[in-house]
């Protein structure tokens, strides 16, 4: 499989180390904190449909990435490629040489595939679909390139993210199409879950994607949501900091005993229905 060595060598050599923190920033925007904030943003703030849509693309399309890592297991480009970590500036360094400190097969690109997921997905579900795709298009780019610059994938690592969070969106919109909306998403979701947690039985990150898809499921089916999203208050962001506490209140056992497959997705689960079931209880506060 050829996946533009020449490109990656090309491209790595570019960028002096003094500015790898510009590059380093860009690819944060695929970090967790960062997805998790636009998940939450959309489905509380923007239309819950939709955001439940996203939450359930971006943790199928994250576990479907760790199974073809698995089935592909191609290595990513040479660590000479990269520049030390001796020449990056503070406090950067500590970033750069906990991102090169990894064992994981280079295709897809994970960041790549989670950016595509989570800017792609949320753009598809906006009003003006044109414009947010053409600013998706612009973070996955900012991503994407960050990745070949650090010399951490190549070329085709980084289009086989794209290709693969492309697929999970289309899956889940045309199946929301078909049957009634989240039911469909949440279908493709199930089987990428399975399917990913039959490649890698028993792997912490596949059952936490797991345990999201199973916490929009439950609370689709459980709870009344209403449908109306929230609009920017101070009683809002009081509701938005009570389920952000408690989801990592309930991750405090994953510190204490380790991360575990079962706690990873008993934790998921409640961490995510947590977020989910916040605007239930609108209507008790007024």
């Amino acid at each position: 499989m050829t996946r533009s060595v020449g490109v990656a060598e090309f491209l790595a050599g570019l960028v002096p180390p003094w500015a790898l923190p510009v590059v380093l920033l860009a690819t944060t925007l695929a970090e967790a904190p960062i997805v998790v904030a636009l998940v939450l943003g959309r489905y509380w703030f923007r239309n819950r449909e939709a955001g439940m849509r996203l939450a359930i693309v971006v943790a199928t399309a994250f576990a479907a990435m760790l199974a073809l890592k698995h089935l592909f297991a191609l290595p990513r480009p040479p660590a000479e490629l990269r520049a030390p970590v001796s020449t990056v500036p503070a406090p950067f360094d500590a970033i750069y040489e906990s991102l090169l400190d990894t064992d994981e097969s280079g295709f897809p690109s994970g960041h790549t595939t989670i950016a595509a997921a989570a800017y792609g997905g949320a753009a598809m579900d906006a009003e003006n679909r044109r414009k947010w795709l053409a600013v998706a298009a612009v973070m996955v780019a900012l991503v994407g390139g960050s990745r070949l610059f650090l010399a951490v994938h190549y070329l085709a690592d980084v289009a086989g993210g794209i290709a693969l969070a492309a697929v999970v969106i289309g899956a889940a919109r045309l199946a929301d199409g078909w049957l009634e909306a989240p039911k469909g998403a949440l279908a493709v979701g199930s089987v990428g879950a399975l399917l990913s947690a039959a490649v890698l039985p028993g792997t912490p990150e596949v059952l936490a994607a797991a345990g999201v898809v199973v916490a929009v499921g439950l609370m689709w089916l459980s709870v009344d949501l209403p449908e109306e999203p929230w609009t920017l208050s101070v009683g809002t962001a009081e509701r938005a900091l009570v389920a952000v506490g408690i989801g990592a209140l309930t991750a405090t056992p994953l510190l204490v005993f380790g991360i575990t497959p079962v706690l990873a997705f008993v934790v998921s689960v409640v961490a995510v229905s947590a977020a989910i079931a916040v605007p239930a209880f609108d209507d008790l506060e007024r």
